[in-house]
């Protein structure tokens, strides 16, 4: 059975190595450690999976880990990073009615 992921906004989609493997890599990782971490997820994500799914914050979680290991300072870029949706969107002051006039 093919592992799937459920993104955070409840899509499920194929698991893809290479998203992890890049991520990794631009987060500072050397093209080695990236491979040796992506590795490890791949083989350990089909256990973790409940009916071939598996959720996008776990494989963070356990990439983290490795990544900590292998990659202190990898691992600080990628947990720093967010996408731009995943952002918390600054919240606007509430708007003011000007003060009423004497009449």
């Amino acid at each position: 059975m093919e592992t799937k992921v459920r993104k955070r906004d409840g899509q499920v989609e194929p698991f893809d190595r290479n998203k992890i493997k890049d991520g990794l890599v631009k987060s500072g990782a050397t093209p080695e450690q990236a491979e040796q971490v992506t590795a490890a997820i791949e083989a350990w994500a089909p256990s973790a999976a409940a009916d071939g799914v598996i959720d996008a914050m776990a494989i963070r979680t356990k990439l983290l880990e490795l990544l900590r290991v292998a990659n202190p300072q990898a691992a600080a870029t990628f947990e720093a990073y967010r996408k731009p949706a995943e952002e918390t969107p600054a919240q606007e002051p509430p708007a003011q009615e000007p003060p009423a006039q004497p009449e």
